[in-house]
């Protein structure tokens, strides 16, 4: 959709995620583990890497090709005193944790070799869409020598702030929502029931007679956005999505949007036998009419928005990342 056309609605829902971190090193004398040296540093999220996580979001939710920087790894690449490049790869996937108002991602990596070098900085590199991208630089400057381990700690924390008429929910694990026992009534073709036939066209299915599951049955009639959207954001080993336009980036802000259908609009991703599907709903006020571009629920919810009747052509979520 043009974004001459999204400036015309004012319904979206606005929200603020300010992005900062901190890298912690731990120095052990190997076989001394009490002999220890911790030291931290506050760490530069790059504007190009929030862009390029933006457009890699767009690439397993809208299908949109992804084009900005990638490296050949994910983890921790320092570079040393000397100018030669160290790279310490993830062994596992972050850790995630929540608040009331955040959401943050703990990158952990060990360096247990004999070598020894001087650190000069340090670059974050994370996983969106399968590509490899960076997101975050320090200037953490230590010496480690042959006989020490060093672990590397690096937290990101997205604060969530300046919620308008919408709430934000702190989900540790994914959370479902949707509908579910809905009775399948188009086999091929788009969905009847939406005001306009460009929004009809964007759905692929309709069902009837839904029961409310998830988050959208203990959040009836409300607006909200979890956490689990940036924590994916932020990480994540989905693949492009199938095309559609209901995202829209414009440097650091991301709007998630359809044109007016019915009262809920809920976005997620779908998990089914292992593989990971993005997924668009509009579902009526009473449950009754469903429209979905792959399944009726999402596994992993990431949004909600509850308009009962058509004010405005588009509704949605923007939200304004800063650093």
């Amino acid at each position: 959709m043009e974004c001459n056309k999204l400036r015309s609605g004012n319904r979206f829902l606005k929200v603020k995620a300010k992005v900062t971190g901190f890298l912690t090193a731990k120095i052990e004398k190997r076989n001394t583990p009490e002999q220890v040296i911790v030291t931290k540093k506050r760490n530069t999220i790059s504007t190009t890497g929030l862009q390029n996580l933006l457009n890699a979001f767009q690439t397993y939710m809208s299908g949109v090709k992804y084009v900005g920087e990638t490296a050949a790894t994910t983890g921790i690449i320092i570079t040393t005193s000397s100018g030669q490049q160290v790279v310490l790869r993830f062994p596992n996937p972050p850790t995630i944790s929540v608040t009331n108002n955040s959401a943050i991602l703990t990158f952990t990596v060990t360096d247990d070799s004999s070598d020894s070098y001087t650190t000069a900085s340090e670059q974050l590199i994370t996983s969106s869409a399968q590509y490899n991208i960076p997101i975050a630089t320090a200037g953490l400057s230590l010496t480690k020598n042959s006989n020490e381990i060093l672990t590397l700690t690096w937290v990101i924390t997205i604060s969530i702030s300046q919620l308008n008429d919408i709430i934000y929910i702190p989900t540790s694990t994914p959370q479902q929502a949707g509908g579910i026992g809905c009775t399948f009534i188009t086999a091929v073709g788009p969905c009847q029931d939406c005001p306009q036939s460009t929004a009809n066209s964007q759905y692929n299915y309709s069902y009837i007679g839904c029961t409310p599951t998830g988050l959208t049955s203990q959040y009836s009639q409300t607006n909200f956005i979890t956490s689990t959207l940036f924590t994916d954001m932020f990480y994540n080993t989905y693949s492009q999505g199938s095309s559609n336009s209901f995202t829209y980036v414009s440097n650091t802000t991301l709007i998630i949007y359809n044109e007016y259908c019915m009262a809920y609009f809920i976005v997620g991703i779908e998990s089914y036998q292992g593989n990971y599907y993005n997924n668009f709903i509009s579902l009526s006020a009473n449950y009754g009419n469903i429209c979905i571009t792959n399944s009726t629920s999402v596994q992993i919810a990431y949004l909600q928005v509850f308009f009962p009747s058509e004010t405005e052509p588009y509704v949605g979520v923007q939200i304004e990342f800063t650093t």
